[in-house]
């Protein structure tokens, strides 16, 4: 029973030090701004971003290193595929 709790551990604290070592390689590594009704994605390894309503429906999709989306007031998803990874993010315009 010592041997299998011992074996446990050590398996859950390697798994805990894969995901820290992930999570510090994950990174923002793209920039989201305002300009006044323009939402403005910006990074040097984003192959593409999209703009998603809250219930799901695809508004606008653009391809490259800096996107501009011209966004009504409102609530938003933001995909961006950063570096192979999807990042998303909440965006809220007042």
């Amino acid at each position: 029973m010592k041997k299998i709790l011992m074996t446990l551990t050590t398996v859950v604290v390697l798994l805990t030090g894969v995901i820290v070592a992930d999570a510090a390689k994950c990174t923002d590594q793209f920039t989201v701004r305002f300009r006044e009704n323009t939402l403005v994605v910006a990074s040097t390894q984003m192959e593409e971003a999209r703009i998603y309503s809250l219930d799901g429906k695809l508004l606008l999709k653009e391809r490259g290193k800096y996107v501009e989306f011209e966004l009504v007031p409102g609530t938003y998803r933001l995909y961006a595929k950063v570096d192979g990874r999807m990042e998303r993010r909440r965006i809220e315009l007042h």
